[in-house]
């Protein structure tokens, strides 16, 4: 793709909207079903648990190392279409497999190649939004004003296909049973195969470096980003508690199904409505900072509020919150973290955050259970706690960038 005939601003728009779209179906589909077919292929609660927290530990090491290969390939489309067409082979394997050994390895794998795929998706559009901002005096020559790609309402369209993957599966469900879970996985990562190779043609403005990020090491910009690192996976791992035992709790104090349901929709929908809203307001990393600790504070607020077990209007409202403690949290740090990594870590900086975050959640996870078995929802005094460090570092990088930007060079 050249500079005289690039593709259109809205074509690239909704290459990488359906990119998100594709791989969030799945993701709709995989968390509330596939534990279910786990249990009916004749598996117990424990092995469950181990079959879906175990690959968390492994995508540490996986995600981190596939993301540098797809840096030193100059490749982010080649690798994510490579990571799903795995992934996409693995639901189909399911088809057949049975006993907990095979179900383990297969699971396991597929974890990790969707561990590959998230970050290396947020990789490529970032590449992308700054190649396109940074060419818009050259492709606007003599044309009209093209609007600005922002990355939230591009991002929304990951969120929104999410809550039909629910629907969708549920209804598929109903009109099947739950052996075939799996060639529902299958369908829906095969369209996610599909939408990285529509999204190929986006390869030459993801690699396409800024004429500044050539020079030297900048051992404060390293600084910088490991705090941005930290303080997201603090925020986000805070949300283990709530995934892991909300729908438990809610059911034990007697909120119905419908409640329950709807109250998980309602996190999903505000955040679908944050990040096709907020990109007017945070279109590049000089309020990102700000914006992830507002994300923490927000959590904090949410986790101080669930410790009082709130009733149904305030539990609503918490819920509501989700729009803020996750996607304020995730937007901050995407805009930080490419901002302040040159073209050449650009992959490798979103597996590190990646790693961080499953390996945090993963931990917390494990601790929830005796966390809630002796404390109930006390509990979440511990997550407001984690959740208040991430917004301390935060603090800390809204300070420094006020100081002056501190970027790493390479």
């Amino acid at each position: 793709m050249s500079l005289s005939s690039p593709l259109s601003g809205r074509d690239i728009a909704f290459r990488l909207s359906l990119l998100y779209a594709a791989i969030f179906l799945t993701m709709g589909v995989q968390i509330p079903f596939l534990p279910v077919w786990l249990g009916a292929r004749g598996l117990s609660d424990r092995d469950i648990a181990f079959v879906l927290a175990a690959p968390q530990f492994l995508r540490i090491v996986t995600t981190p190392l596939f993301a540098q290969w797809a840096d030193k390939r100059g490749d982010f489309v080649g690798v994510l279409a490579g990571s799903l067409i795995l992934m996409t082979g693995l639901c189909g394997a399911l088809i057949f497999l049975s006993g907990f050994a095979p179900i383990f390895i297969a699971v396991t794998l597929f974890s990790c190649a969707q561990g590959v795929a998230m970050p290396l998706a947020d990789t490529l559009t970032f590449a992308v939004l700054r190649a396109q901002d940074r060419w818009r005096p050259v492709l606007q020559a003599g044309a009209a004003p093209r609007p600005r790609l922002e990355y939230g309402p591009i991002r929304k369209w990951g969120s929104a296909a999410f809550i039909l993957g629910n629907i969708a599966a549920g209804l598929f469900l109903s009109a099947t049973s739950v052996a075939a879970i799996p060639f529902g996985l299958a369908g829906t990562a095969l369209l996610s195969v599909g939408a990285a190779f529509h999204a190929a043609p986006l390869r030459a403005l993801a690699n396409a470096p800024a004429p500044h990020e050539a020079g030297r090491s900048n051992p404060r910009g390293l600084g910088m980003l490991i705090l941005v690192i930290g303080a997201a996976a603090l925020i986000q791992a805070s949300h283990a508690l709530l995934n892991t035992f909300g729908s438990l709790h809610w059911a034990r104090e007697n909120y119905s199904s419908a409640f329950i349901g709807g109250a998980w929709a309602l996190g999903v929908v505000c955040e679908t409505a944050f990040f096709a809203l907020a990109g007017r307001w945070v279109a590049g990393p000089d309020r990102a900072a700000g914006l992830l600790a507002l994300g923490g504070v927000t959590a904090v607020l949410r986790w101080l509020l669930m410790a009082g077990d709130p009733g149904a209007p305030l539990l609503a409202l918490a819920q509501a919150g989700h729009g803020f403690s996750f996607a304020a949290t995730h937007m901050g740090s995407m805009f930080l973290l490419f901002d302040l990594t040159p073209h050449a870590m650009r992959a490798r900086a979103q597996g590190w955050l990646t790693a961080a975050i499953a390996g945090l959640s993963a931990v917390v996870v494990a601790l929830s259970g005796p966390l809630y078995a002796g404390f109930g929802e006390i509990a979440y005094l511990a997550m407001a706690g984690l959740a208040a460090g991430g917004v301390g570092l935060a603090a800390v990088v809204w300070v420094r960038r006020r100081a002056g930007r501190d970027r790493i060079e390479s």
